[in-house]
């Protein structure tokens, strides 16, 4: 398909990145975002060598501002992984994937991948409708009308759905309910001037684990993921799980006290963590689903905006290389159902890992940082990605297990 009108859902991550990867291949493209503007959202995040293989697949100009705006992961760098006391529990060589795969892991600020996206999108000649949100929509004769909460609609030739979590376009499609709760929460943040940085690291505790990055200058992004019921800590607020936090944590490593003490609380996120089961049906007509509309998924394998930008390369690749929008979709379909339903279902099982919720679960956790020398299992795999080539996923299935594309088919192993 060649410059037709492509309308996006949704200005987060996954929006602003298909909306680059689309503009650049000569769509005409809108993006309509319900937020009044984009703004400084969440901490950090990791974009391992996937994920920057797709920035540099959208522009060489968008790979190197992510390289000046994050931390590249040198080839000497480790991340240290320590019990809540600050014994060490392994050294994992982050670096050496790196060498290894020929390009780098660069934690990023949220906001400064949204930033370098959004312009990235209307360098490219994407329109940003904001305070907006998309409410529907129908299809007749291969056009898509998207009803917007304006009470206006936009006519287009495709519609992409990357409107998240809870996404308007996905619950019309496929009717198939609301997210499931893992079982813990997150807390993220971001420290200024800590005597921690620039090291990564992850610390582990009963039922609770923190995950720490150096992005920019001498800022340091952490996620700390809490085991608890659901709603909990999201009703405390900003300041009041800041709080909580501390004194959850009170008695741990000092130096991660005080990184946690130092935020700000106005700067934290915090959110219940939710994921879907994987689904096989992406499509319909023309209208595509993306990112966290699709496939969302637990963080712990820090793969949620890497496989979201995939996403945009291999959906632009498509609409590119067919001359039938609908074909195309179908193709793009094709192309990352099985890929992502395996990470999801990994990122399922890592996370129940980690959490360490019961002692014996924690000293198990522990002891398996400890033979592995890593935070998690089948990294290369995942990481591994180029849009050029095959997926190492899909070339052999290193005990990833294969994709379950039918509600509750993997529940019973969480």
């Amino acid at each position: 398909m060649s410059g037709g009108h492509v309308v996006v859902a949704g200005g987060g991550i996954g929006g602003l990145a298909a909306a680059a990867a689309l503009a650049s291949s000569g769509c005409e493209v809108t993006v309509v975002e319900r937020a009044a503007y984009i703004g400084d959202v969440g901490s950090g995040l990791l974009l391992y060598q996937n994920g920057i293989a797709a920035a540099d697949a959208i522009s060489a100009r968008l790979g190197k501002g992510i390289r000046a705006a994050g931390h590249v992961v040198g080839p000497e760098d480790v991340r240290v992984l320590m019990d809540s006391a600050g014994r060490v529990l392994a050294r994992e060589r982050i670096g050496e994937m790196g060498v290894r795969l020929g390009l780098p892991q660069v934690p990023i600020l949220r906001s400064a991948l949204q930033d370098l996206l959004l312009r990235e999108a209307t360098t490219a000649g994407a329109h940003i409708r904001l305070g907006t949100a998309v409410e529907g929509y129908s299809q007749d004769a291969g056009r898509v009308s998207v009803g917007l909460s304006d009470g206006t609609a936009l006519d287009g030739d495709v519609l992409v759905a990357a409107d998240g979590l809870n996404s308007v376009v996905r619950a019309a499609m496929l009717r198939d309910g609301p997210p499931q709760y893992l079982g813990y929460t997150s807390v993220r943040g971001r420290t200024v001037g800590s005597e921690l940085h620039p090291q990564t690291f992850a610390v582990n505790g009963l039922g609770v684990q923190i995950f720490v990055a150096p992005a920019d200058g001498n800022t340091l992004y952490w996620t700390a993921k809490i085991t608890s019921p659901p709603g909990v800590w999201p009703a405390m607020g900003q300041q009041g799980a800041l709080t909580a936090l501390l004194d959850r944590i009170a008695d741990w490593h000092e130096p991660v006290v005080r990184m946690v003490r130092s935020a700000n609380a106005a700067d934290l996120s915090v959110t219940d963590i939710h994921d879907r089961d994987p689904v096989s049906r992406w499509v319909e007509g023309r209208v595509a689903l993306l990112g966290d509309a699709v496939h969302p998924m637990a963080p712990a394998m820090g793969q949620g905006a890497n496989t979201a930008i995939e996403d945009a390369v291999v959906l632009a690749q498509s609409l590119r290389e067919h001359a039938d929008p609908d074909e195309a979709l179908l193709r793009y379909q094709a192309a990352r159902v099985g890929r992502t339903s395996r990470i999801v279902l990994h990122s399922r099982r890592q996370g129940a890992f980690d959490q360490g919720a019961s002692r014996e679960q924690a000293r198990a956790r522990d002891d398996v940082m400890k033979q592995r020398g890593r935070k998690d299992a089948a990294t290369l795999d995942i990481v591994d990605w180029r849009p050029d080539r095959a997926d190492p996923l899909d070339e052999a299935d290193r005990g990833l297990g294969a994709p379950a594309l039918r509600p509750g088919a993997d529940a019973a192993g969480v």
